[in-house]
């Protein structure tokens, strides 16, 4: 199963695809196999903040839930970023108690990511979604135990560099399929399509489905 570990279109064969859910997305399509529920930073108000709270810690007990996210920090959206930091922390902290995976929106925040990690010293895993920055920082997200997700963009030598067994894929927002991206990371990276593959699911059966 070719696994898009981040998506907000939910494909033809829904066990194929983590649905990234937030409060503005409700109702949830009931057809979803899998779901992962957060609290984006772009969407986040003070006046609905609390009841973004409140919908993400009730959907956790949803059993399609299998990780959290998005949640995140964004210097570029106009969402005061206390107030990012806040939601993030609430979620990351949920996260922990329920070892779920951790999706992540990251936009010119790495420095206060790292912040964070450290100082909540998280057991479960924390993914970067959509990863699309340079070799450089790649590799500081990884020596700080980050995994990576890339989509339809990314720099390429970013994506040749990083461990195969920290290396996720997504489609997002986009209408490309899953099938096609796994193919063409494998010909970044220089390896067989069923090697590769078979590595990619050995990382998301461990993150995602190991309970």
């Amino acid at each position: 199963m070719l696994l898009d570990v981040h998506t907000h279109r939910l494909p033809q064969d829904a066990a194929t695809a983590l649905l990234s859910c937030s409060l503005r997305d409700v109702p949830v399509p009931p057809r979803a196999k899998f779901l992962s529920v957060g609290i984006h930073p772009w969407y986040i108000t003070r006046e609905d903040y609390h009841q973004q709270v409140e919908w993400v810690h009730e959907m956790a007990n949803d059993k399609r839930v299998i990780a959290l996210g998005e949640a995140g920090l964004d210097k570029r959206c106009t969402t005061p970023f206390d107030l990012q930091v806040e939601a993030f922390r609430n979620v990351a902290l949920l996260a922990e108690e329920r070892q779920l995976p951790l999706l992540i929106h990251a936009v010119k925040a790495t420095e206060e990511l790292f912040t964070l990690k450290k100082q909540l010293c998280p057991h479960n895993a924390w993914i970067i979604h959509g990863f699309r920055g340079k070799k450089e920082l790649a590799e500081s997200f990884i020596r700080q135990g980050f995994y990576l997700s890339f989509g339809e963009k990314y720099q390429p030598e970013a994506l040749r560099t990083i461990p195969e067994d920290r290396l996720l894929l997504e489609t997002d927002e986009s209408i490309e399929l899953i099938e096609n991206l796994y193919r063409r990371a494998a010909q970044e990276r220089t390896a067989g399509l069923e090697a590769f593959t078979a590595k990619v699911q050995e990382t998301i059966n461990y993150l995602f489905f190991k309970k």
